[in-house]
């Protein structure tokens, strides 16, 4: 064999090496990016779902609507029927320098179920779809059960709020 030819075959060798070499890298590359795309997704779902609960703690602890009779302490998970019936304009009132912050984009609703059905809409607030590419909207709604106080029928009724987070 000459010398050239030697050589030649060396150089092949080589760049097949490199060649291999790379492609493991790109697959490897490859394969960590899918990983963390659906580690990002599980993480956001779980952030998402957190953001959930703690809209419903909040408005399970709202004194705007909590059952409390003086200084007394609150009557735990009750809801005021005298105070839920106006609680929705009070929101609407001073909705831009309280409760947005607290909320943010979400719909609470409190669903009466005995003695007789009836339906309080106290937050609603989507976001603007307008301005985003992307106009898909998760929503996640959280279910509690809670007594409803009626104050002037000295009556309890038993209903579930639901609170929905926008994102």
């Amino acid at each position: 064999m000459k010398p050239n030819k030697s050589a030649q075959i060396r150089m092949t060798e080589t760049i097949a090496v490199l060649f291999i070499f790379f492609v493991l890298i790109a697959f490897g590359l490859i394969f960590y990016y899918q990983y963390q795309k659906v580690s990002f997704k599980e993480k956001q779902a779980e952030l998402f779902a957190n953001k959930a609960m703690d809209t419903t703690l909040k408005t399970l602890f709202l004194p705007e609507l909590a059952c409390s009779k003086g200084e007394a302490e609150p009557e735990a998970n009750c809801f005021d029927l005298m105070k839920l019936r106006h609680a929705n304009q009070t929101i609407k009132d001073h909705l831009a320098d309280y409760y947005f912050d607290l909320f943010s984009y979400a719909k609470i609703s409190v669903n009466q179920t005995y003695p007789h059905p009836e339906l309080w809409v106290i937050y609603d607030k989507k976001p603007n779809q307008l301005n985003q590419l992307n106009s898909n909207l998760n929503y996640e709604p959280t279910f509690f059960v809670v007594t409803l106080k009626d104050e002037i029928e000295g009556s309890y009724g038993f209903g579930f709020i639901e609170v929905g987070v926008y994102s």
